[in-house]
């Protein structure tokens, strides 16, 4: 068996050592701080987040995806602007995305979906950018939406539209703090926070879990098919220990097998371990295999049929992940 250890991460990664990094830490202009590609499109916003004062700027850049491509900056006296910190986001076409600041200093995001919109409002308080609320719109389909309190623990929800409208309200679970980098910016995705998922409703760190699950979902940090978040029974599930834990397997006569392994682990608040494992092999010389299985023994000397194991370990933290 053949081992190979990652020293990096996936797309979901800065790769800073080999491209330049999209955001300088200090400027004074948008054009100062961000270094988008020419061919990319930059979505920004200014006010004030931290109520300052000062004006702040929130940036994306759609369409990167081995980089960093959302930052917030926050301005200081002297006129500059300060990266506070900057993440790598799944996001989708430039023309879905619009920021916005309200007067209160939250950041509205919106993302556009077939047939509707995601909108995530995020506070800035005790140091980072806290998601407070938002709303899952598909009147453009299925005409409902609901709208998300995480403050107040309240969802209400719209059917329909004119004299058939019908408005209802329910209690969500209850959540931790989750800061900005926590979960993707896809309600679909996010049903846990909502639901009881199968397996009852998860406590606090289970939550946190999930949130960093669907991340590397969303950014392909997973063998592919790891990353099928529509399976309500994917997910990881706790051990004795406190280790989420999971695995699955994908066999295809003709074509390889992939046998996977993920498992998160709480360190401290705000800090969890992730190991990563992946052993697969070939299956091609089981389709040249003669009707009577006399080419076999040949097949197994000409063809590659050792296993091979890919291991990564990262550190999650502040909504970004490290090589562990």
């Amino acid at each position: 068996m053949r081992k190979i250890f990652l020293t990096t991460a996936l797309c979901a990664l800065s790769l800073a050592a080999w491209s330049q990094p999209m955001f300088e830490n200090k400027g004074k202009s948008l054009a100062d701080v961000c270094n988008a590609p020419e061919d990319k499109t930059v979505v920004s916003v200014e006010g004030d987040v931290n109520k300052d004062g000062i004006k702040d700027l929130v940036i994306a850049i759609p369409g990167v995806y081995d980089n960093h491509n959302f930052a917030f900056y926050l301005g200081r006296k002297d006129g500059t602007l300060e990266c506070f910190r900057s993440y790598p986001m799944p996001l989708p076409w430039d023309d879905s995305i619009k920021l916005s600041i309200t007067d209160a200093g939250v950041v509205r995001i919106q993302i556009d979906r077939e047939g509707g919109f995601d909108v995530f409002l995020y506070r800035y308080e005790k140091g980072d950018f806290r998601l407070i609320g938002g709303k899952k719109d598909r009147h453009g389909s299925d005409h409902y939406d609901e709208s998300y309190n995480y403050l107040t623990g309240k969802m209400n929800r719209t059917d329909g539209e004119g004299k058939n409208r019908k408005v209802s309200n329910a209690d969500l679970l209850k959540l931790p703090v989750i800061n900005f980098g926590w979960v993707p910016l896809n309600y679909d995705m996010l049903g846990y926070l909502q639901e009881d998922p199968i397996d009852g409703p998860l406590d606090a760190d289970g939550i946190l879990v999930m949130g960093i699950f669907r991340m590397m979902q969303a950014t392909d940090m997973l063998f592919w098919h790891f990353c099928d978040w529509e399976n309500p029974y994917l997910y990881p599930r706790p051990d004795e220990e406190g280790t989420w834990y999971i695995e699955d397997a994908y066999e295809s006569p003709g074509s390889y097998n992939c046998y996977s392994a993920l498992s998160i682990k709480k360190i401290e608040d705000g800090y969890f371990s992730i190991e990563s494992s992946s052993t697969s092999y070939s299956r091609e010389w089981e389709s040249m295999i003669n009707e009577d299985g006399s080419n076999i023994d040949e097949l197994l000397e000409e063809y590659d049929t050792e296993e091979e194991t890919i291991e990564e370990e990262w550190i999650f933290s502040d909504g970004n992940f490290a090589v562990g």
